[in-house]
């Protein structure tokens, strides 16, 4: 330490720094000057120990490599985590495969996905054209369809037939969803349907009219540049204001497609749906009705035909009317008549009508047949040709006045009609509108008996097949069908369905056959079908008596079923059983002898005695086989039966063979007239019965239903 103190350079240095930052101080001496430099070594030390350039060049050198090195690793680290990573990446796309295929996989378990993408598609298009109950302004099938999986909605959004279906259901008008599904459609044909809803009692009906017929004008502003392509069109509003756009746009507008066409008017109080007329202006010129139209269904409910122009009825095949009655008496007065004189016409303008509907329409008669000499001619009235509708097949007629019937179907000549729908309803006890008003008694409206507007002839349908017949009254069948004839009718039904107007207790009783039809008998009819009615005793067997050819019966809500079984299982006669002590053998029936079919729904007052012995009476067990083979076939039968000799005919000279041909029941005599007898051989060796549908009725247990198996039958309960 002393010799660092005495170092020369250190004493030389430190004097001199002391004297500078002294400034020359007295004090320091050479007794002090060992304490100063004590004090001041660290900073020589320091001042001693500066770093050299060369020094610090050389370690930024050594540094500098060091950095290198590491720059190189974090390289290689950079490049193998880049490596790291596409692996990882092709790991996961590889994973995402695999757990795609496997759901893949998975989905073929699923047997809708077996099919291919075109069978879809037409499933797709089937569940997009149902009409559905949603609240929302449009058709969600798409939507529905598009959201389920990636697949399905990449078929939905590349099939525009998808969005072809654009359905509207709000009062309001909102252009999106119109025009999404437009723009998404292409060009394919556009099914439109408008149906406005309906939430019960409506509290300001004026605002709501408004609103509906803005609605309306602007369905058909943006349908406009797209009529070319329209094939369908539904339409059902509240108010003839919101009817009168549409309406405009089908007389005037060019529809080279349309082939569906419903137009429909659903209020109930007629003030709002009264009709409004077209101007003059805005009727079709003939220029405009000189073109071809496909229309092919035409459906007007509450909406007047007459102002339809004539070029769009020329190949309609199916035709509804429809106006059906009001639910509330306070509304009554105002229902729709439909003169007859207008009819014709309309009758007139569809040559290709296959189907006629026409439900509530009010028939006002003032024609008259001009091919017909009259007996008294209505004042006023318009003498008209009989229509020949050479197409129709079906005519559906519901709430049709009894008076009406015959004169309608007179007036038509209808060769190819084959099934007859009527619903008859109950006449009106006042007649104090001119709504209850026909033609038979315009007139004198108390005097309900006096003759029609047409001659009374009868009408034959000869080739009618089915005839479907519902009435509100049992009085009203013999009023309205006792002078039409239906000689080949094949399959009947007559249901009463007037229980919510009938004031007396129970069933109506059913009439004769002869007392409902002109002529009762059927020989061609093979399925009846008789619905809550009560049948007397004996009116049963007199009915099916008519009718020898009948293969199925069906008997539903109806009492007196006891009586009529009986009556199918009554027996031709008995024969004797081969020995002298034992009692003669019954054989054969007297009625139905080809039924096979039973149907008995809601009917309880049959006892299953009277059932099985119907099915043991036509059963093989009950039939009798003639006892010598060289004897024509029932001669000896018939003899044992009947008690006394029956002798074969002779046979003519010309004949080829030896056998004797049975008459048809339903064949017709040398002088025209019908045969309902039943041959001989069909009463005594009938057709079994094959199967029985029993619904509602009394309990059967399971020996009896085997009882009824072992005859052969199938027995099926519910």
């Amino acid at each position: 330490m002393a010799a660092e103190l005495d170092h020369p350079e250190y004493r030389t240095w430190a004097i001199s720094s002391v004297s500078e930052n002294l400034g020359g101080y007295a004090g320091v001496d050479s007794v002090r000057l060992p304490r100063v430099l004590r004090t001041v070594r660290p900073l020589f030390i320091a001042w001693m120990a500066r770093p050299d350039p060369h020094v610090i060049d050389r370690e930024i050198e050594i540094i500098a490599a060091q950095l290198a090195i590491l720059q190189r690793r974090e390289d290689d680290f950079t490049r193998i985590l880049n490596d790291m990573t596409q692996l990882r990446d092709s790991v996961q796309t590889e994973q995402a495969m695999l757990n795609a295929r496997v759901a893949q996989l998975q989905s073929q378990k699923i047997p809708i996905n077996w099919l291919p993408s075109e069978l879809l598609i037409q499933i797709f298009l089937v569940f997009a054209a149902e009409e559905t109950t949603t609240r929302l302004p449009y058709n969600p099938a798409p939507l529905v369809i598009s959201h389920i999986c990636c697949k399905w909605r990449q078929l939905a959004l590349t099939t525009s037939r998808l969005w072809s279906f654009i359905s509207y259901r709000s009062v309001g008008f909102k252009l999106l969803p119109v025009q999404t599904f437009i723009d998404r459609s292409g060009s394919a044909e556009l099914t439109f349907t408008f149906v406005s809803p309906s939430d019960g009692v409506v509290q300001n009906a004026a605002a709501l009219a408004v609103t509906e017929r803005d609605t309306s004008e602007g369905l058909v502003h943006v349908f406009g540049p797209h009529f070319s392509r329209i094939r369908s069109i539904t339409f059902e509003c509240h108010f003839a204001a919101s009817m009168r756009p549409v309406f405009s746009a089908v007389c005037k507008g060019k529809f080279p497609k349309l082939r569906y066409l419903d137009l429909a008017l659903c209020s109930q109080d007629f003030s709002a749906i009264r009709p409004t007329p077209i101007p003059a202006n805005e009727v079709p010129s003939e220029n405009e009705t000189r073109m071809d139209s496909v229309l092919t269904n035409l459906r007007l409910q509450q909406v007047p035909p007459a102002k339809l122009p004539s070029y769009l009825l020329r190949n309609v095949r199916v035709l509804e009317l429809s106006y059906p009655p009001r639910r509330t008496a306070a509304i009554r007065p105002e229902l729709f008549i439909q003169t007859m004189s207008g009819m014709t016409q309309l009758l007139h303008q569809t040559p290709q009508l296959h189907e006629l509907a026409i439900t509530g329409v009010t028939l006002f008669w003032d024609i008259t047949r001009a091919d017909l000499q009259a007996a008294r001619l209505l004042e006023g009235s318009i003498p008209v040709n009989a229509i020949e509708m050479l197409s129709l097949r079906r005519l559906h007629w519901k709430y049709a006045h009894p008076k009406d019937i015959y004169p309608l179907l007179s007036l038509l000549v209808l060769p190819r009609l084959e099934h007859l729908d009527l619903l008859i309803a109950q006449p009106p006890t006042k007649r104090y509108e001119v709504s209850h008003f026909r033609g038979n008694h315009v007139q004198n409206q108390d005097s309900f008996m006096q003759a029609g507007p047409l001659l009374n002839f009868a009408v034959t349908l000869g080739v009618l097949k089915e005839l479907n017949i519902s009435c509100h009254s049992e009085d009203t069948l013999a009023s309205s069908l006792r002078q039409l004839l239906f000689p080949s009718l094949e399959k009947l039904d007559i249901a009463f369905v007037g229980q919510h107007l009938r004031k007396e207790p129970g069933l109506p009783a059913l009439s004769r056959l002869e007392s409902i039809f002109r002529d009762p008998r059927l020989p061609h009819l093979t399925h009846l079908s008789l619905s809550y009615f009560d049948i007397p005793p004996g009116h049963g067997k007199a009915t099916l008596a008519y009718m020898p050819c009948i293969m199925s019966l069906t008997l539903g809500g109806c009492t007196g079923v006891d009586a009529v079984l009986k009556a199918l299982a009554e027996s031709y006669g008995s024969v004797p059983s081969g020995g002298g002590s034992c009692a003669p053998r019954t054989c054969g029936v007297r009625i139905c002898p080809r039924l096979e079919e039973l149907v008995l729904w809601s009917c309880n007052d049959f006892h299953f005695e009277s059932l099985f012995s119907v099915v043991h009476a036509r059963s093989g067990e009950a039939d009798v086989s003639p006892p010598n083979i060289g004897v024509p076939v029932g001669v000896d039968v018939a003899s044992a039966v009947l008690g006394r000799k029956i002798r074969p005919l002779k046979k003519p000279r010309n004949a080829r063979d030896n056998t004797m041909h049975a008459v048809d029941p339903g064949s017709h005599t040398a002088s025209g007239a019908i045969c309902t007898l039943i041959p001989i051989e069909e009463a005594l060796h009938p057709t079994g019965i094959t199967c029985i549908h029993l619904e509602d009725g009394p309990p059967i247990s399971e020996d009896q239903v085997l009882s009824l198996e072992e005859l052969g039958v199938i027995v099926t309960l519910r």
